[in-house]
């Protein structure tokens, strides 16, 4: 009993550490989006400006310098879109791994309860035996 009782222990640390650990990647994921989401738009906004400066007559040097710093902020967003899906494969495969250790644990804990249950069902049925026991006595005495 002792040792499920050091399993279930140690499983429900290494899941304590599992969800700490899928938390802070999730946050991660998380900024990592807003960060990608801010910088579309802004790629938008760049591009509205540039169409929107190009009808009123924009000079070329002008126009060189918005594509260029379009396509930097293009190349960032390319990056950006690579690290996304790089955390979003962290945090999916390590959900994975809490759920097989909290599914872990649970197997434990349902075997020690098997096992408490066995031990109690042993000792109704010596208290049962006991009781018999005695009523017998109590019937053959004088």
């Amino acid at each position: 009993m002792a040792a499920l009782h050091k399993l279930i222990s140690v499983t429900g640390k290494k899941s304590d550490n599992a969800l700490v650990t899928w938390q802070r990647l999730k946050q991660q994921c998380d900024e990592a989006l807003a960060k990608l989401s801010l910088l579309r738009e802004y790629c938008e906004r760049y591009r509205t400006l540039l169409n929107s400066n190009l009808g009123e007559g924009m000079p070329a040097m002008s126009t060189m310098a918005y594509l260029g710093f379009i396509g930097q902020i293009e190349e960032v967003v390319l990056r950006q879109e690579s690290e996304v899906g790089r955390l979003e494969a962290a945090c999916t495969a390590q959900w994975q791994e809490l759920v097989e250790i909290r599914r872990e644990k649970r197997i434990y804990e349902i075997v020690h309860e098997r096992a408490t249950e066995r031990e109690l069902a042993a000792a109704l049925r010596s208290a049962q035996a006991e009781i018999d026991d005695m009523l017998q006595r109590v019937g053959k005495a004088p």
